[in-house]
């Protein structure tokens, strides 16, 4: 049982219900994540375009973001979040087995040295924040990184941790 009560689709105003059609565009559903910040709709729409923003190809591919949403939201334990991942990335072709070595110990996963560096950035900047340093950013660069894919990273890790807590926080219960 969630701790903060989410606005379902029959008590949506109209414009909510607008949001909730883009989400179920998007997601083939509704997730509770969205149900639950529908209380501001600001937020929901915030929250789509960011994600639409972050997730994207670019310097890095959506899978790879995927991925390291994936290994944030394990190291968050954030059990929504892995959960909601996990069959976000199946249709980019990573598999539950590989999508659960990435959230409970992603050193083990099958993956070059080259996404490892990232990965292991992806850690530093979730759990001890306040630590990174040049160093860290000098690995990813070592790896053969470059600052937009670091960019990037930084923004994926960003988002998933504020996803993460307010998951957490909320007391969401898995969709799948």
């Amino acid at each position: 049982m969630p701790y903060v009560e989410p606005v379902p689709v029959e008590k949506a105003d109209p414009q909510l219900l607008g949001l909730y059609e883009r989400v179920r565009e998007s997601f083939g559903l509704i997730p509770n994540y969205f149900l639950a910040q529908g209380r501001i709709p600001e937020l929901v729409d915030a929250q789509l375009r960011m994600r639409e923003i972050i997730m994207r190809e670019g310097a890095l591919s959506s899978t790879l973001k995927g991925q390291i949403a994936l290994v944030v939201s394990g190291i968050n334990t954030s059990s929504y979040c892995v959960a909601i991942h996990l069959e976000l990335l199946r249709p980019l072709g990573v598999e539950k087995a590989l999508g659960r070595i990435l959230a409970t110990n992603y050193s083990r996963a099958p993956v070059g040295d080259k996404v490892q560096a990232l990965f292991r950035f992806a850690d530093t900047l979730t759990r001890k924040e306040a630590d990174v340093s040049k160093a860290d950013v000098d690995a990813v660069f070592a790896a053969g990184w470059n600052q937009a894919a670091l960019f990037e990273t930084v923004l994926v890790v960003s988002l998933m941790n504020f996803a993460n807590r307010f998951a957490i926080g909320c007391g969401l219960v898995a969709d799948f």
